[in-house]
């Protein structure tokens, strides 16, 4: 079974019918947001009232014209709405003046049909409930339901605070939440430091200022927040799989996971995603990126795409796992030049799956096993075309299949395995029953309608006891 997701489509729909569908668009709507889950009242003037500005961004990709309403957390966990809601803008900032008693704040983004968001995810973005498509870094409608969370401490010793928006900051206001209120900042900042844990990134990086990946990355860029960016860019790469919710369903799944079982997995719970979906995505993401050869970030994008990719929990036949992260190059593949076609269709032959596989070897045999008999396994890693042998694009829902051909002689002709793996969407997979030397390894695209594309250069692996 193939499973969809978005295709790499550029925005086709013009501005009026992209309101049309959006329930209207129009500039009069009220900035007021629906209250958050919590008891809310009135904020009424106490004496120890101070002033306080916060300021932030929301970025999944950058989100303008997002709604900003701030809360004061009372020691008993409700919350009083403070001041008047503001809008982000083109940048995804917003600045808020306040006036509270409060010592922690929850701000809570929401949208409206004014509201648009970048799109960050590299095979590009399907706007709310199929209304609209979105090559990377174009803006899309991301529908009405679209709810990011953060908490921010307001003490007396700080100032400036800032208070950034991503599904990141969102997972861990729930997690909070759910433990209550009274365990105050250092409350959110565990809550926050265990996301951090699920999905792979240095501690402390949900709360760095994000990241665009649609701009212009500097060379200097820290790998910590640029992980950080790429996990809340990946959160896009699941949208498909939510046609109607869109990237909030996304979020949602995992908030249900996350308060349903108190943890997130990392092969997710009861039919919803694990963290690994996400890392798998953010590595992609990172090494698509890295591919641009006028990017100065290169060198960092590579790193961070390896680092999130070596998290991903991929277990062998004993279960354990495998002793080496897997790795995905970029600059193995060679060219197709469109020579293999299905005979039976004048539609263009796709490209083969870039990089080249990347064989791991998996954990040693079991000891009862006698060593010349033991059969091993490699587990192939690689990136889905993103484009046709005749340079149109070539979205992931469009890949019917991938086929692996492997055997102990490097030409491809020679080899005399085959292994088909049926999932479009996949990345990787296990080839078992190795016996201990040199393995050679190559792969194909074969989209919905049976075009093949031609074989990658071939991959080898020394499989040793």
């Amino acid at each position: 079974m193939v499973v969809a997701c978005f295709p790499r489509l550029l925005l086709a729909a013009s501005l009026s019918v992209l309101l049309s569908a959006c329930g209207g668009g129009g500039g009069g709507g009220s900035d007021t947001a629906a209250s958050p889950s919590g008891s809310a009242n009135t904020a009424e003037t106490a004496s120890d009232e101070r002033a306080v500005n916060i300021s932030g961004y929301a970025v999944k990709g950058v989100i303008s014209n997002g709604i900003i309403t701030a809360w004061g957390v009372e020691d008993d966990g409700s919350l009083v709405r403070l001041g008047e809601s503001v809008r982000t803008g083109r940048t995804g900032f917003y600045d808020l003046d306040l006036s509270t008693s409060a010592d922690l704040i929850k701000l809570e983004l929401s949208s409206d049909g004014n509201t648009r968001m970048r799109c960050d995810a590299v095979d590009g973005c399907q706007g709310y409930g199929g209304s609209a498509t979105a090559a990377f870094g174009e803006d899309f409608w991301p529908g009405p339901n679209l709810q990011l969370e953060t908490m921010v401490s307001v003490g007396v010793d700080q100032e400036q605070p800032g208070g950034h928006l991503t599904p990141l900051t969102t997972l861990s206001t729930s997690l909070f939440e759910s433990t209550g209120a009274n365990t105050g900042w250092q409350g959110f900042l565990q809550a926050q430091s265990k996301v951090e844990g699920w999905f792979g990134l240095q501690q402390g990086s949900v709360g760095l200022t994000p990241v665009d990946i649609t701009s212009t990355l500097p060379a200097d860029i820290e790998q910590a927040e640029l992980e950080a960016a790429l996990v809340n860019s990946a959160f896009l790469g699941l949208a498909a799989e939510f046609p109607v919710e869109g990237v909030q369903g996304v979020i949602d799944a995992f908030r249900s996971q996350l308060l349903t079982t108190g943890v997130i997995s990392d092969d997710g719970a009861e039919g919803q995603p694990g963290s690994d979906r996400i890392q798998e995505y953010a590595a992609v993401h990172a090494y698509a990126l890295a591919q641009d050869e006028t990017s100065s970030a290169t060198a960092v994008l590579a790193s961070a795409g390896d680092r999130l990719l070596s998290g991903v929990h991929i277990a062998d036949d004993s279960g354990s796992q495998p002793e080496d992260s897997p790795t995905t190059g970029t600059d193995d593949v060679a060219a197709n030049d469109g020579s293999e076609r299905v005979p039976s269709t004048d539609q263009d032959v796709v490209q083969t799956p870039t990089p080249a596989p990347q064989p791991e070897e998996n954990a040693e045999p079991a000891p009862e096993q006698e060593a010349t008999e033991t059969a091993m396994a490699a587990t192939l890693t690689w990136q889905a075309p993103q484009t046709r042998a005749d340079g149109t694009g070539l979205a992931m829902g469009e890949i019917g299949q991938y086929i692996v051909r492997y055997g102990t002689q490097p030409d491809v002709e020679a080899m005399t395995s085959e292994v088909i793996v049926e999932d479009g969407q996949a990345m990787e997979t296990e080839v078992t029953g190795l016996a201990e030397g040199t393995w050679y390894f190559a792969m194909r695209t074969v989209d919905q309608n049976g075009l093949e594309s031609a074989w990658s250069e071939v991959a080898s692996k020394t499989i040793t006891r």
